[in-house]
């Protein structure tokens, strides 16, 4: 389930990824959630939307990140998202059988 977060003073997305989600390298999810346009720069009291990790999706022939954001979300644009928190490498290629992580927002 996504999470609302008030930015304190000395906090980096890195460290809330870290925080949040147990590996700071996942500072890209609360980045693309928030339409962060430089992932280095959030201000003290700015809320954010953390999204959640929790929900699982195993790929089927045919799927495509951006059709998966569009069922997920109703926004095929948002594929970067599902992308980073699966820290995939290569947006255009995912296995059948490939256990997706679905932020929640």
């Amino acid at each position: 389930m996504a999470k609302k977060y008030k930015v304190v003073s000395g906090d980096t997305l890195s460290d809330l990824a870290s925080r949040f989600y147990g590996d700071a390298d996942l500072f890209e999810v609360i980045a693309i959630a928030n339409d962060l346009p430089d992932p280095d720069f959030i201000r003290t009291g700015q809320i954010l939307l953390i999204p959640g990790l929790a929900k699982k999706y195993k790929v089927v022939s045919g799927d495509t990140l951006s059709e998966l954001a569009e069922r997920f979300y109703g926004d095929g644009s948002l594929f970067t998202l599902i992308a980073a928190a699966n820290k995939l490498p290569d947006l255009d290629f995912i296995k059948v059988g490939q256990i997706l992580r679905i932020p929640d927002l």
